[in-house]
């Protein structure tokens, strides 16, 4: 049984994380300020957690196709 590579984990992850990446360099200019930070630290801080998130997400996907097949 082959996957389609539109609906692949890897791509999907790699988009959702391009995504991110994009909004954080779409604020990067602006000079906001959340508790004396800009609001890029902040998203770029939250970034390592979304990214092992990502990360946890994309192992049990793979597993549940795996398991699947």
């Amino acid at each position: 049984m082959k996957r389609s590579k539109v609906k692949d984990p890897g791509i999907i992850l790699t988009i959702v994380l391009a995504v991110y990446a994009a909004l954080v360099f779409i604020w990067w200019p602006a000079d906001v300020y959340l508790g004396g930070i800009s609001l890029v630290g902040w998203l770029m801080f939250i970034g390592l957690f979304f990214w092992v998130l990502i990360g946890v997400i994309y192992v049990i996907w793979i597993e549940k196709l795996d398991q699947q097949q």
